[in-house]
């Protein structure tokens, strides 16, 4: 293990999974004796707990349950409120890390060409701190289509940059490790961790077993292009058919994707409930909870942490051979896998665990088994300070 540290996390965004994962790994890593902070913007939906973690959520981001507004007018003004807001959420961390001077910093996504300007900035401004990042996605990908890597004349020379100046960088598996290296030369090396447990969100009221649920299946997270809704949408109506009481829930934030034309395939699929919008901590047992399955249709992923929750809340899983997934959710053990855009396969996929609970509680169990032995946060966090001793 290395030497204890003062670790910087930086999350613009205030929820969501990659807070949820920075606060739960700077809450392993402050067990280990490192001094942790994590700078956010207003309103953190968790709360640190150990003493040698703090949440500072000094930033002047925005947060998902702030109210949408509505019509074109209005949304475009807000794009530029935020802008506004990113650029002074810079110049505020900037001041920040200056005065509180972090043995090391790190990053989780670069979404904007000010991102990572900014962390060049800060290259020059501290430049004894090591920089890092938790790389959960090796490439940003544009909002409007996300199967195609985000592109633009700043972008593309300052992101090549930006990655030049990492002196650690961290990926949830193998295969982004591969990509990563395949597009950007870090100047220090690349670690492979795994994702962690979400145990911070599972709360502390007892969860049903599998075999006492209904037929439903969980779809959880943003709805964008490569999540692969429209795959699971054209699939249900042949999982309808075979158990006709089978339910599905689509529920999360909506992304890129066509919420009226999702809700209308919905409608015409049947037993398909939609939430859309941010799901506060406080529903999320409860809709795991009603769960049989939880389902992770992906066209394109390096990782899911939908996959590491419904595995806190030992349900099994249906997802498809992308990314590093299939090393999490293992095929007839923990869950079931399809190829990615196979309606049909991912119908018999639900099928089969949809009309079988005690199966579907046996796989679920195996995922949470797997999760405590493999991937605690203990020892996420032991690989990382392993990783810190590298630079």
């Amino acid at each position: 293990m290395s030497a204890a540290r003062r670790i910087a996390f930086v999350e613009f965004s205030p929820s969501g999974g990659l807070f949820q994962f920075a606060v739960q790994l700077g809450e392993a890593l402050a067990e280990q004796g490192h001094d942790v902070h994590l700078y956010t913007g207003p309103r953190p939906e968790l709360s640190a707990r150990h003493p040698g973690f703090r949440i500072h959520a000094a930033l002047p981001t925005w947060h998902p349950l702030d109210e949408k507004p509505r019509g074109p007018l209005l949304r475009k003004a807000r794009r530029v409120v935020r802008a506004g807001q990113l650029v002074l959420a810079w110049l505020v961390l900037l001041a920040r890390l200056r005065r509180d001077r972090p043995d090391a910093v790190f990053f989780s996504t670069w979404r904007f060409a000010l991102d990572a300007l900014g962390v060049l900035a800060l290259d020059r401004l501290l430049p004894r701190t090591l920089l890092g990042i938790v790389a959960h996605e090796p490439r940003v990908m544009t909002d409007a289509d996300t199967t195609k890597a985000k592109a633009g004349p700043v972008f593309d020379r300052a992101l090549p940059a930006a990655w030049r100046a990492m002196d650690l960088c961290f990926t949830l598996g193998d295969e982004a490790r591969d990509r990563l290296l395949a597009h950007w030369e870090p100047s220090g090396p690349v670690v492979v961790i795994p994702h962690g447990d979400e145990s911070a969100l599972r709360g502390d009221a007892p969860v049903p077993p599998v075999s006492e649920t209904r037929p439903v299946a969980l779809f959880f997270g943003l709805w964008t292009a490569y999540k692969g809704l429209d795959v699971l949408l054209e699939a249900w109506p042949a999982v309808r058919a075979a158990v006709p009481d089978a339910e599905l829930v689509v529920a999360g934030a909506v992304g890129g994707a066509d919420q009226a034309g999702i809700e209308a395939r919905a409608r015409v699929a049947g037993g398909v409930t939609t939430r859309p919008g941010y799901v506060p901590n406080t529903e999320i047992p409860t809709l795991f909870g009603s769960a049989r399955v939880v389902t992770i249709p992906y066209l394109r992923a390096s990782q899911s942490g939908v996959a590491h929750l419904a595995f806190t809340f030992e349900r099994p899983v249906v997802a498809t051979t992308v990314g590093d997934i299939p090393k999490v959710v293992r095929d007839g053990v923990s869950g079931l896998l399809a190829p990615p855009g196979d309606a049909p396969a991912l119908a018999q996929a639900l099928i089969a665990l949809l009309s079988d609970p005690e199966r579907s509680e046996q796989l679920g169990r195996a995922g949470a088994a797997w999760l405590a032995e493999t991937s605690s946060w203990a020892s996420v966090a032991r690989r990382f300070s392993e990783g810190l001793s590298q630079v």
